[in-house]
């Protein structure tokens, strides 16, 4: 998505109960707690001033890569059809309205955030509109988006580390 861009606000939602808040985050509880594939996994929306890309990432052993990349991608292919649930959407609003005012408690996060206005174009309202604008996204807002969105089966991996001693 780009910056600015009508989906923005349900993304950005959407994807924080999925791999962008941290130890919360259905990938942590996944593929971290449930399964010990990964110290640390996410996701994120990288909006530009064009289409910018969505990711994923996670560091797991060389031997476990294939088994730790297959439950990642079958967590994506779920909730982009399922999306999340209302007590997830929920604390996920909470979070994000509640450490809204954490992000702009300097001049310097501040002046970051003016700089992004003029620079994605942004209305000059959109800090005041900010906490209003996530309260105002739904699951039905998240789970339309996705599905337009993110599409599981187009996705390209990249893995980075040494090969496993049978491959060659």
């Amino acid at each position: 998505m780009k910056r600015g861009d009508d989906d923005y606000f349900s993304l950005y939602v959407g994807n924080h109960p999925f791999g962008g808040s941290g130890f919360t985050s259905r990938l942590v509880d996944v593929v971290r707690e449930d399964n010990a594939l990964a110290y640390s996994v996410y996701s994120y929306f990288s909006p530009l001033r064009e289409l910018g890309p969505f990711a994923m990432g996670m560091q797991t052993k060389t031997e476990q890569t294939q088994q730790a990349l297959t439950l990642l991608n079958q967590q994506l292919k779920k909730y982009v059809e399922q999306g999340p649930e209302k007590d997830e959407l929920a604390a996920s609003v909470s979070n994000i309205t509640g450490g809204f005012p954490l992000n702009i408690d300097s001049n310097c996060k501040l002046l970051e955030y003016i700089a992004m206005i003029g620079f994605y174009d942004l209305p000059i309202d959109y800090l005041d509109n900010f906490i209003d604008n996530i309260k105002a996204v739904d699951v039905k807002m998240i789970n339309d988006a996705l599905k337009r969105r993110v599409h599981p089966d187009k996705m390209v991996t990249v893995v980075v580390g040494k090969q496993q001693q049978n491959e060659k």
